[in-house]
């Protein structure tokens, strides 16, 4: 029985195909990887490659964003039922009292109604006031302990608690974000784009707490013949003095 091997070639000649298109040295990753990448509506776009840092604070704003909708949501709902509630409050007392008393009735109405838009006004200002505080000192805790306790509440408000892969992101995300707030990230994000090196060699420099320039680059291979030694320590040493520690 002869038995052909044109399929054990095919899969060789696609091995070593794979092999020589990936390639950390030279950033060879795949398509993934490239500059220009199209999306989902056909668009060219250029490359994003975020740092952990700087993918906590997306999240967080989301997160902090679509708590603010729900509430926004809620609050028009309940004013929505107490007008409601008003209205047939107002039908029904107006059917019971009689006609004489129709004009001192309706000034009388009127009068509560203005007093409760008032009412509702305040309650207003003052909920968006306490949600304004709220998303202020989650945006800003101090402690990545605190961090995660507020981090269970949002979830809850904004999921239903039932998200267990955003919550392990999220909670990995603070763990290893080395900058905590949206002023230093943006300093890191300045300082990395200087050098003009790759979207995801900026993103590893950002993420990675290498000491030395010899750590990075084993770490990120594709480092060695774009940056020298002096310059990727000087990086480093700037990257040090900007991580905020929890």
């Amino acid at each position: 029985m002869n038995i052909s091997t044109s399929t054990f070639q095919t899969s060789r000649r696609r091995l070593k195909k794979i092999e020589e298109e990936e390639n950390a040295a030279t950033l060879q990753l795949g398509h993934e990887f490239q500059l220009k990448q199209i999306n989902h509506q056909g668009e060219e776009e250029e490359l994003i490659a975020l740092n952990l840092s700087e993918a906590r604070l997306i999240i967080k704003e989301a997160l902090v964003e679509r708590r603010k909708a729900f509430k926004k949501s809620q609050r028009i709902q309940q004013k929505k039922r107490k007008q409601r509630q008003n209205e047939s409050n107002n039908i029904h007392n107006n059917s019971t009292k009689g006609s004489g008393d129709s004009d001192s009735d309706d000034a009388g109405a009127i009068n509560h109604i203005n007093q409760t838009d008032s009412s509702h006004m305040v309650d207003e200002a003052q909920s968006d006031e306490d949600d304004d505080e709220e998303d202020e000192d989650f945006m800003h805790t101090e402690t990545r302990e605190k961090e995660l306790e507020s981090l269970d509440v949002l979830l809850e408000q904004t999921t239903g608690g039932n998200n267990k892969d955003l919550k392990n992101t999220l909670e990995y995300l603070t763990n290893f974000s080395r900058f905590r707030d949206q002023e230093t990230v943006g300093a890191v994000i300045q300082l990395l784009k200087s050098t003009g090196l790759h979207p995801f060699e900026v993103a590893q420099l950002g993420s990675l707490a290498c000491d030395t320039a010899d750590e990075a680059k084993t770490l990120v291979p594709s480092l060695n013949n774009k940056i020298s030694d002096d310059e990727l320590e000087r990086i480093l040493k700037e990257l040090s003095n900007l991580e905020t520690l929890y």
